[in-house]
C-alpha cells in the first residue's frame, strides 16, 4: 500500500474501539452509537464540498453525461447497489448512473484484498 493510503483515516485503527471485542453486547452497541454519532458533525463540515460535488455532477448530467460511482470493498458495494437503484427508483436508463468495484462481480459478495491501491494506482496514478 503506498503512503497516502496508509496515511488515510480509513486506515488507522480506532483507539476508541480498540478493546470492542473484550466489551460486553451492551458496552459494544453504545461504542457503536458513539462512533456513529460523529457522522453528522463530520458531514456538516463538509458541506460545502459537496455541494460542489453535486451542482457539477447536476451539470454533467443536465448535458447528457454520466455518472459513475467507482470503488473498493465497501465502499463499491454501497456504489453498485446505490446505482443499481436509480432505473427502477428514478426511471433512468441503466447506463445514466453505473457503479463499479474492484475485484469486479465476485467482489460483491467476498472480500477480495489488496485491489484499493491498485483501483487509486489506476484512477490517480500514484500522483499523491
Amino acid at each position: 500500500m503506498n503512503e497516502y493510503l496508509a496515511g488515510l483515516t480509513t486506515e488507522e485503527i480506532n483507539q476508541d474501539t480498540q478493546m470492542i471485542d473484550e466489551s460486553s453486547t451492551e458496552q459494544m452497541l453504545r461504542l457503536l452509537n458513539q462512533e456513529d454519532a460523529k457522522v453528522p458533525e463530520a458531514v456538516a463540515a463538509e458541506i460545502p464540498q459537496i455541494v460542489k460535488a453535486v451542482e457539477v455532477l447536476h451539470h454533467v448530467l443536465k448535458k447528457g453525461g454520466r455518472m459513475f460511482y467507482i470503488g473498493a470493498g465497501t465502499s463499491g458495494r454501497i456504489g453498485v447497489l446505490d446505482a443499481s437503484e436509480c432505473p427502477p427508483t428514478f426511471g433512468v436508463d441503466p447506463t445514466l448512473v453505473q457503479g463499479h468495484i474492484a475485484g469486479g462481480d465476485l467482489a460483491l459478495r467476498l472480500a477480495v484484498e489488496g485491489f484499493e491501491a491498485r483501483l487509486y494506482d489506476f484512477l490517480w496514478g500514484g500522483i499523491f
